[in-house]
């Protein structure tokens, strides 16, 4: 799958100077009526190989997660949102986690972060040898409409993070 940046960057451009005063009016249903979509040419597929309890797993979400006190909320402001993503460790408690995404109900994550962060069944997986490690970090990203960022500096680090875990399996957690 390809992305040409290059028509993108100019057609985003210009749905941000148009769409602006609707999102500071909080009329975002006619702004993303008006966002510039990348259309893919085809899904890069990889079929699932190898057995889960040989293997290291980690899971993101795009749930807009991030450690309550440690690292900054994610921008939630901005009509560009916010192409960084924050690392989770595999220990962390409910408690310890904020939710800065302003685009989905938060009420049943409230209640039990496993709906859009499944680590404590990861955990447990872990325990019982279903899957063979439950990395020691895992990732958070919030919503984002800057994909050029995103593609060119956020998604290399984020890669390079991954593969530096020697994460065999990432689990993604759409909201």
């Amino acid at each position: 799958m390809s992305l040409d940046l290059d028509t993108f960057k100019p057609a985003y451009e210009k749905w941000v100077e148009e769409s602006l005063p609707d999102y500071r009016a909080g009329n975002f249903k006619e702004i993303i009526k008006k966002y510039p979509l990348i259309v893919s040419d085809g899904v890069p597929w990889t079929p699932y190989k190898g057995q889960p309890s040989e293997q290291t797993f980690a899971l993101v979400t795009s749930g807009g997660l991030y450690l309550k006190g440690v690292q900054p909320p994610f921008d939630t402001e901005s009509i560009h949102g916010d192409p960084s993503f924050r690392e989770i460790p595999k220990t962390v408690r409910q408690e310890e986690l904020g939710m800065a995404h302003a685009h989905y109900d938060h009420s049943l994550a409230e209640q039990d972060i496993n709906t859009i962060f499944p680590i404590h069944r990861f955990n447990e997986l872990e325990k019982e040898g279903v899957v063979g490690k439950v990395a020691d970090t895992h990732y958070s990203f919030s919503y984002v409409n800057d994909v050029v960022t995103l593609v060119t500096k956020t998604i290399p680090r984020f890669l390079s993070r991954i593969k530096g875990e020697g994460v065999d399996v990432l689990f993604l957690v759409p909201v």
